[in-house]
């Protein structure tokens, strides 16, 4: 029977401590200043396609009904030229572009708020909005209001203009003095985010949960890694979910796209024009919820809509950006979405589903890939919690596949290399699944690490020749699937058509094969270049240090910490209690180097053709996390002979990992402050 011990009370209670002065300090430093932000809401929003232009004298008058108790400010969002007054500030400093003034009237008349607007310090995209001047105000529910808009001396090249939608209900405009049949778009700010108060309760009773049971996990009950696993990371896994909101995982809406196109497929509904997707129209008002960089706005949007039920009828054909990935890497998403389709979900249920279910197949494959590891499974079990990996793994990104697969895939090598049982039946079938996949996956750029096979040693197998037969059959295998199923997008990289190329990135301006083939030098020349300039941010990106679409930090405390912890993770104990049969080989420690460079170089060819402009000084659009496949390899490298551990402190690594993601989690916080 498992009991605390006096040991384990006072690690528990020190653990508690400090977790209580870490809520202090996030909360002081987070959900205060997020609760004293003012939250501006779109009471009436233009259609982006129709504007009134201002011109020197108007004068507008619009009334609404403001639908919430607390009132802090209204306006309306403008547009204008950046650009022309650019040129009056450089060249005609003196010129007068004119003044806005705004006020804004109760129902009996009375001015309540005013501001004043120089034209020339404005930008394009921004809300005039008039303020209470003693603070916010309550009890404005259901009164009218009006708008009071004067234009002074405006200057008419700078196209100062507001956007407009059709007549809405309970608002009157009138431009001039004439009544108008449309309404311009309204602007207000009301209540403050207090609900953040009660989700930093909610996250931190989880994070709290997470190390108290991860603790309990290692040090009492002593479960093994991957079953300590499944309760961290699918605690991780729902915070993470909470914290990015859909959309804001590196490109996920074409994935999400894709994902749905795959779907519609499955049940046989194709659009009519090439090129585009059928979508249902409640998913498409759902996704225009999200933008790439996660926003107070979003958060809000995602608290209000959880609870809507329903779906609103009707399809409509948008645009679909082709990623060129295979099915089955968004098969996790494709099942979520199809299955909320068939249930009626709304349409951020839809999307939530899918990532739920992504959710879903990571904790299942990194249970697979630290429970198939042979050794080293606590390295296998911070490599599976990394903050890239979580992120990629719960979205619909197609690298979650790929890096899910690729992890798995060295597990089962691993088990081939390092285990002196003979190989099941089982091992193979899952050997040549998981190769396929990679050799299917991101055009190729992972089929190096199919020549690992020929690591695995002749006395596994009945003789010298059973073995190279084997690895002959491997190599097949894996190039007669990147012939069948990546061929096609080898040769869109390669050469793509008009059609093609006219909507791609940079169409007709990158270097392409053509300029590979005529000049490799100066692909070798950048290649040095970016990865002597770069490779350290690719590393840290690799575990996470960036975040979204680089807009969230990740302290490095955390990216080299778990980095050191997982070398401490490999290196060999001495009471030998790690169960390996075999060390880690200087040559095989070069052979897993040498194929790593070429992953890299893979990357690096292929993000020379198709991302890189002829007049680049390095190779752009490299990510850090398209090296993460390979890293379960490249970090044996670190293991030696010479350096061995007196005690087992694999538990303890495990332990710290899962702290350093609270730290993770607070970086992500402290970071979505400074992008809202």
């Amino acid at each position: 029977m498992h009991r605390l011990n006096r040991k384990n009370l006072i690690e528990l209670g020190a653990m508690t401590v400090i977790f209580i002065l870490a809520v202090i300090l996030v909360y002081k430093t987070t959900i205060l200043t997020r609760m004293v932000m003012p939250k501006l809401e779109t009471q009436v929003r233009s259609n982006g396609t129709d504007y009134y232009v201002l011109s020197d004298g108007d004068h507008i008058e619009q009334t609404f009904l403001y639908p919430s108790d607390e009132l802090l400010s209204v306006g309306m969002k403008i547009t204008l030229k950046d650009d022309v007054i650019t040129h009056y500030t450089a060249n005609e400093a003196d010129k007068e572009l004119g003044y806005l003034h705004l006020d804004i009237l109760d129902e009996g008349g009375s001015a309540i708020m005013h501001a004043d607007y120089d034209v020339r310090k404005l930008a394009d995209g921004q809300n005039l909005l008039a303020s209470f001047p003693d603070g916010r105000q309550t009890g404005w529910n259901g009164r009218r209001l009006t708008i009071v808009l004067d234009a002074e001396d405006i200057c008419e090249e700078v196209g100062l203009s507001i956007g407009y939608c059709t007549k809405v209900k309970d608002t009157s405009l009138a431009v001039n003095g004439e009544q108008a049949g449309y309404t311009l778009n309204i602007r207000t700010s009301g209540h403050q985010f207090f609900y953040w108060r009660k989700w930093m309760v909610f996250g931190a009773a989880l994070i709290y949960l997470m190390l108290a049971g991860t603790y309990l996990g290692f040090a009492v009950f002593h479960l093994k890694p991957e079953q300590v696993f499944l309760f961290a990371g699918s605690l991780l896994a729902v915070l993470y979910l909470l914290l990015l909101p859909p959309m804001s995982v590196p490109d996920e809406l074409d994935h999400f796209k894709k994902a749905y196109s795959y779907a519609n497929q499955l049940i046989g509904e194709e659009p009519e024009q090439a090129g585009n997707i059928v979508m249902d129209i409640e998913d498409i008002n759902a996704l225009e919820k999200f933008g790439v960089i996660p926003s107070l706005s979003e958060y809000d949007d995602l608290k209000d809509e959880i609870w809507r039920v329903g779906r609103v009828e009707g399809t409509e054909e948008i645009g679909l950006f082709d990623t060129q990935a295979k099915a089955i890497t968004y098969l996790p998403g494709m099942l979520g979405i199809i299955l909320g389709r068939l249930m009626g979900l709304s349409g951020i249920h839809v999307i939530i589903l899918g990532r739920l279910f992504a959710i879903g197949f990571y904790l299942a494959a990194m249970y697979w890939f630290i429970r198939l590891m042979p050794f080293a499974k606590s390295a296998a079990f911070i490599m599976a919690i990394l903050p890239m990996t979580i992120q990629q793994c719960c979205s619909y990104s197609y690298d979650a596949v790929v890096i899910e697969t690729a992890f798995l895939y060295f597990a089962v090598l691993f088990g081939l290399l390092y285990k002196n049982n003979p190989i099941q039946k089982k091992q193979i079938v899952l050997y040549v699944v998981f190769m396929i996949i990679l050799s299917i996956s991101k055009g190729g750029t992972y089929m190096p690490l199919c020549l690992l096979t020929m690591m695995i040693p002749a006395a596994r197998f009945r003789d010298t020749r059973r073995k190279w037969i084997f690895v002959g059959c491997m190599a097949a295998v894996a190039v007669a699937s990147f012939l069948i199923s990546t061929l096609s997008y080898a040769l869109y990289v390669a050469s793509p058509q008009a059609q093609a190329e006219a909507g791609a990135y940079l169409a007709g301006k990158t270097y392409g094969v053509a300029g590979l083939l005529e000049n490799p030098m100066l692909f070798v020349t950048l290649t040095l270049r970016t990865l002597f300039y770069a490779g350290d941010g690719y590393m840290e990106m690799m575990f996470g240090s960036q975040l979204g679409w680089l807009s969230v930090s990740v302290s490095r405390i955390v990216i080299y910490g778990m980095f050191l912890l997982m070398i401490l993770c490999v290196l060999p104990v001495e009471d030998r209690s790690e169960e390996i049969d075999a060390v880690v080989t200087k040559g095989q420690k070069v052979f897993y180097l040498t194929v790593g460079a070429l992953s890299v170089l893979m990357v690096c060819v292929a993000m020379f053709m198709s991302w890189t402009p002829k007049e680049a000084l390095d190779i752009q659009g490299i990510q850090g996390r398209y090296f993460l496949p390979c890293f379960p390899g490249v970090l044996l490298a670190f293991c030696s002979r010479n350096i061995a551990l007196k005690k087992n402190i694999s538990r303890c690594c495990m332990f710290l990992a899962v702290s350093l993601q609270c730290v993770a989690i607070y970086d992500i916080l402290l970071s979505l402050e400074r992008v809202l």
